[in-house]
């Protein structure tokens, strides 16, 4: 079975974060973004793998799937090792990605009557 490479990339102030995923499955964006979630949630081990470029970090999940991290400054194709700050900084982000919250807005009139707002 064929892997494919999957990668996720946030732009920052002055530096963008990445996440990259090895996948057996054809996954769309959304199980693209549920997948990620998941195994930063569940962080079995952590461990800094060098590379050409730099160091990134592998997160490895209790099912034994992993990913790879980093960060990269902008315009410099140098990538540095995540910490578990960093970590949940994309956890944070892709969260909010992969379940955008559901906001409901209501008015409340004098008689006690609640009325939703479209």
């Amino acid at each position: 079975m064929e892997t494919t490479r999957y990668g996720v990339r946030f732009e920052t102030d002055g530096a963008d974060l990445f996440v990259e995923l090895h996948a057996n499955d054809a996954l769309n964006r959304q199980h693209l973004l549920e997948r990620v979630v998941a195994i930063l949630e569940d962080r079995h081990g952590l461990s800094v793998r060098e590379h050409d470029n730099g160091a990134m970090t592998e997160v490895v999940h209790s099912d034994g799937s992993t990913l790879l991290a980093w960060l990269s400054i902008s315009g410099d194709s140098t990538r540095q090792s995540l910490d578990d700050e960093g970590l949940d900084e994309i956890l944070t982000c892709l969260a909010f990605l992969a379940y955008p919250p559901v906001v409901e807005l209501s008015r409340c009139d004098k008689d006690g009557l609640v009325e939703a707002l479209g």
